[in-house]
């Protein structure tokens, strides 16, 4: 999986790199999500920002953490919370909306009761972006995490691999 990750990666920077494209800006903003678990609905809080490489491919890092508590047959589901690097890529469809998605990839820690434990993830996302002004973007999107759980977890991996849905508010240039 690293080395799939790792490849993923060095394939889109040689395509950013061939192009021979300036950075264009950057943005960050605040992020809501809401997840569907099959022991409840998760409301996960946080943000991120990118650079934008060029007018299609952004690069940069998000995190996120659980606002509420859900019960699981293994005990309560106190916290949850996940970071990583994230790499992008959107196309303008009109003047103010855009098209695009991210694979956001890192790691993060949840506590069941008075147990924590760690875990990496995989998550990609399909967005939308509607450009509010020249430096204020609201966006909206999809997302499915895939968790890489240790074999003793407490949890199992369909606890953390969950859909959502996503509603940003960024501030910047894209």
């Amino acid at each position: 999986m690293k080395r799939l990750l790792t490849l993923t990666v060095l394939i889109c920077f040689s395509v950013v790199i061939a192009e021979k494209a300036k950075a264009q800006g950057g943005f960050g903003g605040v992020h809501a999500n809401s997840e569907f678990t099959s022991h409840g609905n998760l409301l996960m809080i946080g943000g991120g920002g990118a650079w934008v490489i060029n007018p299609n491919f952004y690069l940069g890092g998000a995190g996120y953490g659980s606002a509420n508590s859900v019960a699981t047959p293994n005990g309560e589901f106190n916290s949850l919370g996940y970071g990583g690097l994230m790499l992008g890529y959107f196309s303008e469809l009109k003047e103010s909306v855009r098209f695009g998605g991210d694979v956001l990839a890192g790691s993060g820690g949840y506590s069941l009761d008075d147990i924590s434990e760690s875990f990496y993830f995989l998550e990609p996302n399909i967005k939308v972006w509607y450009s509010i002004n020249h430096t204020m973007h609201l966006s909206a999107g999809v997302y499915y995490r895939i968790a890489y759980l240790n074999a003793d977890a407490n949890l199992n991996q369909q606890d953390l691999n969950n859909f959502g849905i996503k509603l940003s508010l960024n501030f910047g240039s894209l």
